[in-house]
């Protein structure tokens, strides 16, 4: 999301291979925890197109790899269907603009995501995931990973 100046971000589960325990980290850390070089990406969606994607990224399974991780969003999920769903603490004006960060792999249908790809609004930073990662703990340290802490999903 900072990368991108996002609004907020989607990865899937899978995508995150490791913790990182609390103390120093190093490059090889990070490159444990995204060993998979994605590219970071954006698309910018109206709200409309948001909740259309938001809906079938919720209803990806709890104990899959495709279990999508949230930042900068908040989901109340109800029977397995999206009911509410909130961008910086107010809800999705489906007439609005709405950038989203994801990476190149569910950018590209991975695990079952919805393509962005061929989005009009899609654009490839360049810029891989763990290099992100890295500038950002770099950046940003010390982390409090309370800060990071959240029920971005709520499932009834």
């Amino acid at each position: 999301m900072d990368k991108t100046q996002s609004d907020l971000a989607v990865m899937n589960s899978g995508g995150v291979r490791d913790s990182i325990a609390a103390g120093d980290i190093t490059y090889k850390d990070v490159l444990k925890v995204q060993p998979f070089a994605n590219a970071v990406a954006f698309v910018e969606l109206s709200g409309a197109e948001l909740l259309e994607y938001l809906a079938v990224v919720a209803e990806k399974p709890v104990d899959s790899g495709a279990f999508a991780q949230f930042a900068g969003v908040q989901l109340e999920v109800v029977a397995g269907k999206l009911d509410k769903v909130l961008v910086a603490g107010q809800p999705v004006d489906p007439a609005g603009t709405y950038r989203m960060a994801i990476n190149s792999y569910i950018a590209s249908g991975g695990d079952g995501y919805p393509k962005m790809d061929g989005h009009p609004g899609y654009v490839n930073t360049g810029f891989v995931d763990a290099e992100v990662l890295r500038a950002y703990i770099q950046e940003n340290s010390p982390l409090n990973a309370s800060r990071f802490d959240s029920a971005d999903i709520i499932r009834r």
